[in-house]
């Protein structure tokens, strides 16, 4: 599933394909994932946002992508479109069944949206709007922006989750930076605020290590696809000894995902 990490090697791939280079055409393979407003349900395809996607790429060249949390926004000369990866999305140049979307490009290349749960999409907005969508209801970005203190008492693997308060962690990397750190996923999200600085540190070591392992790659693979290696030290090894303590990695249901993690050095 992609997370912020996937994401940003997603923003960085679309500005390396496509700076400099114009769309001769668009060619819709399934129109459910071009959307009229931010929803991630494919009822919400719209023929006009179709119509409009057309018109805003076709013959232009790219201006600008950004990035906040999960969310792409890719600007054009007449306006924006917002992209949401969803649970199994990618921008990718290699032929997949899963195509929703092609851009031909000038130069012969073909740059494909893919999406086999066809939970992520594809929305036209105005450069007003753009902005806007990009962040709203999101909280600070993971990568970018200072970690912010998380009260309450939620599981504070639960907390680092939740979109609103922080943008970009999900399932794989929260579990990963609450390794780093030290930290048991069960901890009350306000008993936590005495080791922020290292929940803070363990978050940023963890996106940083995660982005250097795809930075070199052009296309993203995620874990839970067939064949994909697993880099990461706790994520899917239950029942494997910890690489830093020697005890065997555990595995438990928090808000109905796996979370995996260290009984011996997360205290």
């Amino acid at each position: 599933m992609p997370e912020l990490p996937e994401v940003e090697t997603c923003r960085r791939a679309l500005d390396r394909w496509t700076r400099g280079r114009r769309v001769d055409r668009v060619e819709f393979l399934d129109g459910r994932s071009v959307r009229d407003r931010r929803e991630d349900r494919p009822s919400t395809g719209s023929e006009a946002a179709a119509r409009r996607v057309r018109e805003l790429v076709t013959r232009q060249s790219p201006v600008a992508t950004q990035r906040h949390g999960k969310r792409l926004l890719w600007t054009w000369p007449g306006g924006c479109l917002l992209l949401h990866l969803g649970m199994t999305g990618k921008w990718t140049r290699l032929p997949s069944p899963f195509e929703k979307l092609r851009l031909h490009l000038d130069d012969g290349s073909i740059v494909r949206f893919a999406d086999p749960r066809l939970l992520g999409g594809v929305v036209p907005c105005s450069h007003a709007e753009g902005p806007r969508w990009l962040s709203e209801g999101l909280g600070p970005d993971a990568w970018t922006e200072p970690l912010p203190r998380l009260s309450g008492s939620r599981p504070i693997k639960v907390a680092l989750m939740d979109q609103a308060r922080v943008a970009g962690l999900g399932n794989l990397h929260a579990a990963e930076a609450l390794w780093r750190a030290g930290i048991d996923p069960r901890c009350p999200s306000n008993e936590v605020s005495s080791r922020h600085d290292a929940l803070a540190e363990g978050v940023r070591e963890q996106l940083r290590l995660a982005l250097d392992e795809l930075g070199s790659n052009d296309e993203i693979t995620y874990v839970e696809e067939a064949g994909a290696a697993n880099p990461f030290p706790v994520y899917q090894r239950a029942g494997e000894p910890c690489g830093r303590c020697g005890t065997r990695i555990a595995r438990m249901m928090q808000a109905g995902r796996s979370t995996y993690w260290c009984p011996g050095c997360q205290r």
